[in-house]
């Protein structure tokens, strides 16, 4: 039997000897590490066994687990603190095999919670399920208790939120979590679809026999032609759920469709049958987007570092800060795929030799520049001397209300020429709503 090993990360010296003579007890051979990123290179070249962190920051153990589970999604991974939000990351974290011992513990706890590590079982893609904001970490820890639910479910986003990555998470917990998941966009969904899905779930479809059909999720909802709108009603209240033994009472998986942030207006323009929409959002999920979440930001962009440069280069790649610094300051209006999209170029860039500060994607433009910037960027000098001058009844409200419009103006301005005239888009990255955009534009004669 080959000798089973684990590498130990904490910081105190003290606590790396005891901890290193209790796995040697058990049977263990520690490998000991203080540096976090030199012990993250060690789990991917020697492979061992399982990880063991000691530390009481929270922070370090969501790093640290994000990048060991881009390393190795079924990685096993031991967490020994004594701080309440540590157990609770832990514990309301439903990534495979990772356990928590609250420590100092006994030796006969610490040699059962080595002994668990085997037990968890691996789910899919949780590459694209990082969550470090609070946001998005109560959306994932709702997604088990929605794989058991009986009731449709719609998820809703911007594009490149991840909205098929929790769908997939969410079939990963559903009693057909074995049949094959499949993604047809609404605009291919016909009559003739929807009567063999129901044949399907009915098990009446020729050649289904005795096996699980495959669980079939709808894309982009919005896009449904209102011709099959009211089949697709009629599918949904005489089958209960999407899956194994689908019809009526038996055991399902949820029905799940996607959609983005148009279905609502559509639903209130009448484009899209209200009734169709309640059936569908019995259970609603909305995927916050990117922008405006710098945890989630930095913790995606390192799992994909990771996974990327494994993958290409056999080595872990850590983002320096200044590229971490322009991608927090960055708008991300493509979201997660984006942020992989420009990982995946920076880390290329790195391997190829280059600066990573001048990589592509947001990170050529630099976030010092930004900043160095400041206010002269906005405001004329020259233009409020003139005002001065003219205006002997000058009041500072007056003139502030005169700046800030300018200002408005101008970044308006910047934001239609960045998204080639789409106020919609505009309104998104300025984080107003669109009628509001529109009414602005058209006073500041922009459109």
């Amino acid at each position: 039997m080959s000798q089973v090993t684990a590498t130990v990360l904490d910081n105190h010296q003290m606590q790396r000897d005891e901890i290193r003579n209790r796995l040697l007890r058990c049977g263990v051979l520690p490998i000991c590490f203080q540096d976090e990123w030199i012990c993250l290179e060690n789990i991917h070249h020697i492979r061992p066994d399982f990880a063991l962190l000691r530390t009481d920051s929270y922070a370090r153990t969501f790093r640290f687990v994000n990048i060991a589970k881009a390393i190795q999604s079924d990685f096993p991974i031991l967490v020994l603190s004594k701080k309440n939000d540590v157990e609770g990351f832990v514990r309301n974290n439903w990534l495979a095999n990772l356990r928590f011992l609250r420590y100092p513990a006994e030796d006969k706890e610490f040699q059962g919670a080595i002994g668990l590590l085997g037990n968890g079982k691996q789910t899919q893609h949780p590459q694209a399920l990082v969550a470090a904001s609070a946001e998005r970490k109560r959306l994932m820890q709702e997604l088990p208790l929605l794989g058991l639910a009986r009731e449709p479910i719609i998820i809703q986003g911007e594009h490149g939120v991840g909205k098929k990555c929790i769908a997939r998470a969410i079939h990963g917990f559903s009693v057909a979590r074995d049949a094959d998941l499949e993604f047809i966009d609404a605009k291919d969904v016909s009559g003739q679809w929807i009567r063999e899905a129901g044949e399907r779930l009915q098990g009446t479809h020729h050649g289904s026999g005795n096996e699980a059909p495959a669980v079939r999720v709808i894309e982009n909802i919005e896009n449904l032609p209102q011709s099959v709108q009211s089949q697709l009603l009629l599918l949904m209240e005489n089958v209960n759920g999407n899956g194994m033994e689908g019809y009526k009472n038996g055991v399902s998986a949820p029905f799940i469709s996607l959609a983005g942030n148009d279905l609502d207006a559509l639903v209130q323009s009448g484009s899209f049958r209200k009734d169709l929409y309640h059936r569908l959002s019995v259970l609603k999920l909305t995927v916050p987007p990117l922008r405006g979440h710098e945890e989630d930001i930095c913790a995606m962009a390192e799992h994909f570092a990771a996974r990327y440069g494994i993958r290409t280069n056999g080595g872990i790649c850590q983002l320096p800060e200044a590229v971490m610094a322009n991608f927090t300051a960055y708008h991300w209006l493509g979201n997660i795929s984006e942020l992989k999209r420009t990982v995946v170029q920076t880390v290329s860039a790195a391997q190829k030799g280059e600066c990573l500060e001048h990589a592509p994607g947001p990170c050529s433009c630099h976030a010092q520049g930004k900043k160095k910037q400041g206010v002269a960027a906005w405001i004329d000098a020259e233009d409020i001397r003139k005002y001065l001058q003219e205006n002997a009844d000058i009041s500072l409200k007056k003139a502030k209300t005169r700046v800030a419009a300018k200002v408005e103006r101008k970044i308006m301005k910047a934001a239609l020429a960045h998204t080639k005239g789409n106020c919609k888009k505009a309104a998104a990255l300025l984080n107003i709503s669109y009628k509001s955009m529109l009414n602005k534009a058209k006073a500041y004669h922009l459109v």
